[in-house]
């Protein structure tokens, strides 16, 4: 299992989250379940913009969910994943013994924007 509690971007502009979670197919359902508690905790910090957790749409035997999540700066996600209450429910979740998790957390920011014209 990996898993990041910590977010250290030292980024003062925007700043997307994204992260690949790996369930088995028949945990998927819990997973979506289990993840909105921690998506809600972070939906209420300063900063947060959006979160967007997309499901495959072709099964597998493992279901790879990919989160989006945008902030308004590296500085806010910082201080968000600071949160105790936050670590709380993620560690919660990686413990839940209904679920294998595998997680691939990283930051970004955007280098090219396209609009349509």
């Amino acid at each position: 299992m990996s898993h990041s509690l910590e977010s250290r971007t030292g980024v003062d502009g925007p700043v997307t989250v994204i992260k690949h979670y790996t369930v088995p197919a028949d945990e998927a359902d819990h997973f979506t379940e289990v993840y909105q508690e921690n998506a809600r905790i972070m939906s209420t910090q300063p900063g947060f913009l959006r979160s967007r957790p997309h499901r495959p749409l072709a099964d597998a035997p493992e279901t790879r969910f990919v989160h989006v999540a945008e902030w308004t700066s590296g500085a806010a996600l910082d201080t968000a994943t600071g949160n105790p209450e936050w670590h709380a429910s993620l560690q919660r979740m990686f413990d839940d013994p209904g679920l294998h998790i595998t997680a691939e957390p990283a930051g970004y920011r955007v280098v090219v924007e396209l609009r349509p014209s």
